[in-house]
């Protein structure tokens, strides 16, 4: 149990680690990259199945907040999955409560480092927009896991 406790534990940073270098990114370097992944998924066609059409009919704008709510999706799912290993006694709303108070306060902290990046914003929005993806992302793990337990028993 301990191995897999740390093993998740090690994820979850290794995604923040993530999250961290990719808003440390300059805002040219950064919206450069954007416009590149935008570019290719349109000419790929994966746009229209990644990215839904009524959010913005700017495929940048949707490629640059899209990534938000992916990142964080996977950020929620990790958490709660963390969460759950260190802290197993505890009900799974509480499990969940902490998850999305610690995927809130990095979006946060990570909006607050992007202040000190050249080019880039602190937008308070966009904690919001990375809440789309790490609330899910808890709720599927959450209800994954009571799945599980019910089938098991």
């Amino acid at each position: 149990m301990a191995m897999k406790k740390w093993g998740a534990l090690a994820v979850t940073l290794g995604i923040m680690a993530l999250i961290f270098f990719l808003s440390a990114q300059p805002g040219e370097q950064s919206g450069a990259l954007s416009e590149q992944v935008a570019q290719q998924m349109q000419q790929s066609g994966t746009a229209g199945l990644l990215i839904p059409a009524w959010f913005s009919a700017n495929a940048y704008a949707n490629v640059r907040k899209w990534a938000h709510v992916y990142i964080y999706f996977v950020l929620g799912a990790s958490m709660a999955v963390t969460v759950r290993l260190w802290r197993p006694q505890w009900r799974a709303w509480r499990q969940g409560a902490l998850a999305a108070l610690l995927c809130a306060g990095w979006a946060a902290a990570d909006e607050l480092h992007q202040y000190f990046v050249p080019g880039r914003a602190m937008l308070v929005g966009d904690v919001a927009v990375d809440a789309l993806g790490f609330l899910p992302g808890i709720f599927v793990v959450l209800l994954l896991t009571w799945l599980w337990r019910r089938r098991k028993s």
